[in-house]
């Protein structure tokens, strides 16, 4: 395989990676971070309410990179940043609260470059606050946290030096799986390991978004979970279902369940309606 299509290869997999920036105060980290990211042949930057922008340091330390400026998507809310992605990291230093799926930088890439490769899958990475980083509630967002095994004894990396090291295993990791593309003894091993290849494309945050109002509203009406003292439940219910991601009939189907067990707690179901309801809710074989 050439260099050329090897390139063409790799930025084609890597246009459904978008790096999130959350709250950066820095311009300088903005301009860092685009430079990172076209290095290793990124292009999508989103930033959620920048405090700075836009900025001369952007243009000054993006040096060679100023076509992806013209790119940038600036959102209000990190919801609105990550609403169409199927699968989202939230960098992290460390799991808080209660535990939450974890991977290290390089098998989160794999992970990553195989959603891409296998079912197109749009992939968010996000980066919290220069001093803070993400807040519990914005680490709950993702499907997995991401950490880069640094130094125990001098773990300190600046935003865009994390982001360059995320984005150097992404270009790794689809550069890896152009080789297995390539060596058919390389693809039957990957085929050994656990994939699955949907027949209904999966759903977005926008549409879990939705889902987790509907299921705890569920939880409350059958008296499950006290609305005023939720405790730890929906953030767990965020946990399981965001390690599952549940493609478009499984969403539907459960959503339907939650609606026919409000409606019979509530006593609105009717038995007159409910063979045309059980014949819509139906999923397909």
């Amino acid at each position: 395989m050439s260099h050329q299509f090897d390139n063409a290869a790799v930025s084609a997999h890597l246009s459904h990676v978008r790096i999130v920036m959350v709250n950066t105060t820095l311009p300088a980290n903005i301009g860092s971070a685009l430079r990172a990211m076209k290095t290793m042949g990124l292009s999508k930057l989103v930033l959620v309410e920048p405090k700075t922008y836009p900025h001369p340091d952007i243009d000054a330390l993006a040096a060679g990179a100023a076509d992806l400026i013209e790119q940038i998507e600036i959102v209000p809310t990190l919801e609105e940043a990550i609403k169409d992605c199927h699968l989202v990291f939230g960098t992290s230093a460390r799991s808080r609260t209660i535990p939450w799926p974890l991977l290290d930088a390089r098998p989160a890439a794999e992970k990553s470059l195989q959603a891409v490769v296998q079912d197109k899958q749009e992939i968010a990475i996000i980066f919290g606050r220069e001093d803070r980083g993400l807040t519990n509630e914005e680490l709950a967002m993702a499907n997995y946290h991401v950490t880069i095994p640094v130094n125990s004894d001098y773990g300190v990396l600046n935003v865009a030096q994390a982001i360059q090291v995320i984005c150097y295993e992404m270009r790794m990791a689809a550069l890896n799986f152009i080789d297995k593309i390539e060596d058919p003894e390389a693809t039957m091993r990957v085929t050994e390991q656990e994939s699955m290849h949907w027949d209904e494309p999966l759903v977005t945050h926008a549409q879990m978004d939705q889902f987790y109002p509907h299921i705890e509203k569920m939880l409350a009406d059958i008296e499950f979970m006290d609305p005023q003292n939720p405790r730890l439940l929906p953030l767990r219910l965020r946990r399981l279902f965001g390690r599952i991601q549940l493609d478009k009939m499984e969403y539907h189907l459960l959503r339907g369940i939650f609606s026919r067990v409000q409606a019979m707690n509530d006593g609105t179901w009717k038995q007159s309606t409910k063979k045309s309801a059980d014949k819509e809710n139906q999923p397909d074989a």
